[in-house]
């Protein structure tokens, strides 16, 4: 068997827009572990992924890390990483976050999938991910490209999705936060809520994406009645990235 060839320093390859992404970037952010970054862009990237990974079949999917020998995959086990590296397990008991973690991933799974669906039935939607790789004169002749990827992942994802369960993990989670009282859902700060506040992307993305999410495309990623009935975790996610330091990368300066 060919051994998988991996570098030496820590690569993050993942998605800027996805909060996925952003759980496994601000732990590692927030632990100092050093690390260089790679986009992964859907379809265009998967084939060299898979020639990196030595993994010709099955599904493969980000944010992954490699390097000194290792493939993490998937932001919880990133996560873990980071909390171990970090020598003062300052991410907090992953035994007590794993339910919060859990809940997280199911009101992300709902929200790709509402996002894909949008962006499907959104034709200027689809132009802007042309945009974002290639010439925008070139968007309406290649919309077809947009198109596939997107119906692929929309095939990919669309059975792990369990209605309700972003509304439900808001719900949760400003319950625990009143019964904390505080801004942190376990009495400090900790990966439970890295987990939930990114979640917010799903109803008012702020985050930093390169390239910038378009109008059509934040449009699909948004939704006005949740934003209004949980405008008060909207809040919350203000005070925690004005005050965890070190700040996230993506949300630093986008609040205010």
């Amino acid at each position: 068997m060919t051994s998988v060839e991996l570098p030496t320093s820590l690569t993050l390859i993942g998605e800027s827009f996805s909060p996925f992404t952003h759980r496994a970037r601000w732990a590692l952010e927030y632990c100092g572990v050093e690390h260089g970054y790679r986009e992964y862009i859907p379809t265009l990237s998967e084939p060299g992924l898979r020639l990196r990974l030595r993994r010709w079949s099955g599904t493969v999917s980000v944010p992954i890390l490699l390097g000194e020998g290792r493939i993490v995959r998937g932001s919880w086990d990133i996560a873990r990483f980071a909390n171990e590296r970090s020598g003062d397990v300052r991410l907090g008991d992953f035994s007590e976050i794993l339910p919060w973690h859990e809940l997280s991933e199911r009101a992300l799974e709902e929200g790709r999938s509402r996002v894909v669906r949008r962006v499907l039935e959104n034709p200027d939607a689809l132009d802007e991910a042309v945009a974002a790789i290639f010439p925008r004169v070139l968007a309406r002749p290649l919309r077809f490209v947009a198109r596939d990827a997107a119906a692929r992942l929309n095939r990919k994802y669309a059975h792990l999705v369990q209605p309700s369960s972003l509304r439900n993990a808001l719900l949760r989670t400003r319950e625990q936060l009143g019964r904390a009282g505080g801004d942190f859902l376990l009495g400090k700060f900790s990966f439970a809520d890295i987990t939930m506040a990114v979640i917010l992307e799903m109803v008012a993305p702020i985050a930093r994406t390169e390239p910038p999410l378009g109008p059509a495309t934040k449009a699909c990623w948004s939704d006005s009645a949740l934003a209004a009935e949980f405008d008060d975790l909207l809040r919350w996610r203000e005070r925690l990235v004005t005050r965890v330091e070190p700040a996230f990368s993506q949300l630093r300066g986008r609040i205010g």
